[in-house]
């Protein structure tokens, strides 16, 4: 419904901001990132969710229209609303919530507030398949591969049905471990993280 938002900023808060566009303030609350790019009475442009409830019309603002996917792909988990998928993108970055679910690593989720060792098994399980590719490759990890073998072994990964992002980020943690270390053998212990 409000896709973005883009006015000057009147006053930002720990959790919210007030954006003033044509006499009109709009309370938008943001992640800890966000807010902190944002400077009082320069022009911000925010890429918002409307969250329409029974009592209320909340709007969510992002800096980053990734941070919004991510935003909209956790409260589509069982038992994640706004404010817990807000208490994520603040507590943790982008890149690291990608690496939690391609990684399967709930721990990592456990440090925004609101989410404990349940939910965040819940999180990963359910956005698991979910995440697009783009999303789970904001990190660098998923940059080119350099060794020979590296590159043999990731390639081989993929082609047996593992996401690319993944297989990059294990692969070259590996290689980086091991540089001496074949395609075989790569492949060999990257299944084992894999799985």
């Amino acid at each position: 419904m409000v896709r973005f938002l883009e006015g000057v900023v009147l006053e930002a808060t720990e959790d919210r901001a007030i954006v003033s566009l044509h006499g009109l303030g709009f309370e938008v609350f943001c992640p800890t990132g966000t807010l902190g790019r944002l400077r009082v009475g320069e022009t911000a442009r925010l890429h918002t969710r409307l969250v329409v409830r029974e009592d209320s019309l909340t709007l969510y603002g992002f800096h980053d229209p990734r941070l919004l996917e991510w935003f909209d792909l956790l409260v589509g988990v069982s038992g994640v609303g706004p404010r817990v998928a807000l208490g994520l993108l603040s507590a943790l970055p982008a890149d690291l919530l990608g690496q939690a679910v391609t990684g399967d690593d709930p721990k990592l989720l456990t440090a925004a507030p609101g989410v404990g060792k349940k939910l965040a098994e819940r999180i990963v399980l359910e956005l698991k398949t979910r995440l697009p590719d783009h999303l789970a490759g904001l990190a660098p990890s998923a940059a080119p591969i350099e060794n020979p073998a590296a590159g043999e072994a990731a390639a081989a990964l993929i082609t047996l049905g593992f996401r690319e992002t993944q297989v990059h980020a294990v692969v070259q943690k590996l290689a980086a471990k091991q540089p001496e270390a074949g395609a075989e053998e790569l492949i060999r212990l990257a299944l084992r993280e894999l799985r």
